[in-house]
């Protein structure tokens, strides 16, 4: 590779811009229930807003995927699962309606009138019920790991990348007969 080669895709990697990221995963598990808790930072960028405002249906894709705990073992997930979260603006009601998937089913749709209630409701998820699972003895130990697919972007301009995060493991739980 040349020196103006180094310097050109070191200048691609400078420029790409810091990601969005997900915070704060963790899971709990009660009885057969899977909960899962987390934070999406910085997904609401410039670009995401001028889009929505624009009267765009935009959305945020979740997906998680609840895993065994092993170690040195790469072994497929026990179960996944997706959220989408759907914004659209009504430029005549200044009103933004929210459609929340999981898995391909509505479980919700809420109108908000305020920016900030808007990225709240699209980046924040408490004790989200992701996962059913049967309660048996010695299962071991469960871990989720969750990612965001935040649709295509441009890079420099004119060159088109899928922008996702990467993927973030939670804290591990037991489930077993004896959980509440």
């Amino acid at each position: 590779m040349t020196f103006f080669g180094r310097w050109l895709l070191l200048g691609l990697v400078l420029a790409t811009p810091r990601g969005p990221e997900i915070r704060d995963l963790s899971i709990n598990a009660t009885g057969g229930q899977v909960l899962v808790s987390f934070r999406l930072d910085g997904g609401m960028s410039p670009e995401i807003r001028e889009r929505i405002e624009s009267g765009l249906p935009t959305s945020f894709v979740y997906e998680l995927e609840l895993m065994r705990d092993r170690k040195h073992w790469w072994d497929r997930g026990l179960r996944s699962s997706r959220i989408e979260v759907v914004a659209m603006y009504n430029a005549v009601t200044h009103e933004y309606l929210l459609n929340t998937k999981h898995d391909g089913r509505l479980i919700g749709s809420e109108t908000v009138r305020d920016a900030d209630e808007l990225e709240s409701t699209m980046t924040e998820f408490v004790s989200f019920p992701a996962f059913v699972i049967e309660p048996t003895p010695d299962r071991g130990r469960f871990l989720v790991r969750a990612r965001v697919d935040l649709g295509v972007g441009a890079m420099l301009g004119f060159i088109p990348f899928q922008r996702s995060t990467a993927w973030l493991e939670s804290n591990k739980v037991r489930l077993s007969a004896g959980a509440p």
